[in-house]
């Protein structure tokens, strides 16, 4: 591979280049990225655009060294490779800088609104140390904006214009896809041998578990008596969301999985077993989309996800963005900000000075997605 590298030219392998700055302003979005396929051969003579030049071009004489992964940074740590290349390809040219810009995106990892989110985002993160800088293809880049464009504007985040993947090089060129690769188990909280199957096999993660509960008309703790075919019958339910509008069909409900969810058939509780329930509710007819085990004493996160059910108004987009943001960033998970009425929060922007001029100049503001 980097003999196929060594032959790469660098004049067209970096997409981003004069206009790097522009592309900096936004980042959207475990993996092992080196068992990940390079796609294709080597890039043809047409070039993606103007986008696709010479790095050093840029005005950039930083020189590139490979630097260990740290653990603090909780995005790209423990993906399969310990070293990355700096700068990185947003124009981070410090560990310190990367690991501040990263942190804002652990959030939307957390939401799993895609497989390869982490691949797509630590391939710009934390690039692989090679001889030369390989992009995502933008058949990558297509996915992720597939899955994860809909869930950022209901956060108020559109999908950034710099990063429209049209400035991705094809998959024919030398760049990262995500075709065949290897994953990780449990990655994305789903399993290996039913990828379809995810209602049963959910991420407990916080951010997932608001996601949902924001995004479902009901959410109830419930015992499930018996699985009938592709019906869950339920009792002894707890409404936590959706009471005034579906208390009949909650109060015993029946739900109707689909039929691609036929791993959740085999989940049936005893006498003591709860389950946490979320879905959707349409002419009369109940079918859940996440069911996890109650585990509040077994999952921090599960638990403190569960004590925010009560203070979020999701029919008020200001207010679940307001709390979410204020569970994540506070030492006190249960902290509500005093006012009633909070405003939308805006994507935050830092700034890290550089020690070259040159890249002060280059370089936009980072806007940081944050959940909430």
């Amino acid at each position: 591979m980097l003999q196929a590298l060594s032959r790469f030219n660098l004049a067209t392998s970096l997409p981003f280049a004069r206009r790097l700055p522009e592309m900096v302003r936004w980042v959207v979005f475990p993996v092992l990225l080196l068992a990940t396929p390079l796609s294709g051969r080597e890039p043809s003579g047409s070039v993606q655009g103007p986008l696709m030049v010479d790095w050093r071009s840029a005005g950039r004489n930083v020189q590139p060294t490979c630097v260990d992964i740290k653990a603090e940074m909780q995005l790209c740590h423990g993906i399969g490779y310990n070293k990355m290349r700096l700068p990185n390809l947003l124009g981070h040219d410090s560990i310190a800088e990367v690991v501040h810009q990263a942190a804002s995106w652990v959030p939307l990892l957390n939401v799993r609104c895609h497989t390869h989110t982490q691949l797509f985002l630590c391939s710009l993160f934390s690039p692989v140390c090679l001889d030369r800088p390989i992009y995502p293809c933008r058949s990558l880049c297509q996915q992720v904006k597939q899955g994860c464009e809909k869930r950022m504007k209901t956060y108020g985040y559109p999908w950034p214009e710099m990063f429209e993947c049209e400035r991705f090089p094809e998959d024919d060129d030398m760049c990262i896809s995500a075709h065949t690769r290897s994953r990780a188990p449990n990655e994305e909280g789903t399993v290996t041998s039913d990828e379809k199957c995810t209602v049963c096999n959910q991420p407990d993660t916080y951010e997932n578990i608001l996601d949902h509960f924001c995004r479902s008309d009901f959410a109830v703790r419930v015992k499930i008596q018996k699985v009938r075919k592709a019906r869950l019958i339920g009792r002894k339910a707890k409404i936590l969301k959706g009471g005034e509008k579906f208390l009949k069909q909650l109060k015993r409900p029946v739900m109707t999985l689909e039929p691609m969810q036929s791993c959740c058939q085999k989940m049936t509780s005893s006498s003591t077993d709860n389950f946490l329930v979320m879905g959707s509710v349409r002419e009369a007819k109940v079918t859940p989309n996440f069911i996890m085990p109650w585990a509040t004493k077994r999952s921090k996160s599960f638990k403190n996800a569960v004590r925010m059910f009560k203070k979020l108004n999701c029919s008020d987009s200001k207010l679940p963005q307001s709390l979410i943001n204020a569970a994540l960033t506070s030492s006190d998970p249960f902290y509500l900000p005093t006012s009633t009425s909070p405003q939308p929060t805006s994507p935050s922007t830092t700034t890290t000075t550089s020690k070259t001029p040159k890249m002060r100049q280059n370089r936009k503001k980072t806007s940081n997605f944050v959940l909430g």
